[in-house]
């Protein structure tokens, strides 16, 4: 498994490209992102206030990406696998929450 290179400050800031947020190695490099929308553990994920900020200013989106993750998803594929058909929809997500200075780090843990 090759280690993800760790970023400067100053590329910390800089919002990644699709292709390298949905780079999968085995797992997507958006890594634990998709659980804002989860069941579960999403519920503490959601409490963040770069996350509050992003419902209220994007209920729709918001909303949508929690139905598909909560109740569309394939679950008989791997985690990795069945967030593919989300890909677009998180990375527009994340580009948002990036807007809001919150590091890459923060974004997926």
């Amino acid at each position: 498994m090759s280690k993800t290179p760790s970023r400067s400050p100053e590329h910390e800031s800089q919002i990644l490209s699709l292709e390298d947020f949905t780079h999968r190695d085995p797992i997507p490099r958006y890594n634990n992102f998709f659980l804002y929308f989860a069941l579960g553990v999403g519920e503490i994920y959601r409490q963040k206030e770069h996350y509050k900020r992003f419902a209220s200013e994007h209920p729709d989106l918001a909303t949508s990406l929690c139905d598909k993750i909560q109740n569309q998803r394939d679950r008989s594929y791997k985690t990795s696998e069945s967030l593919k058909p989300f890909d677009q929809e998180l990375y527009e997500a994340y580009k948002i929450m990036k807007s809001y200075g919150v590091s890459d780090r923060d974004l997926f843990a």
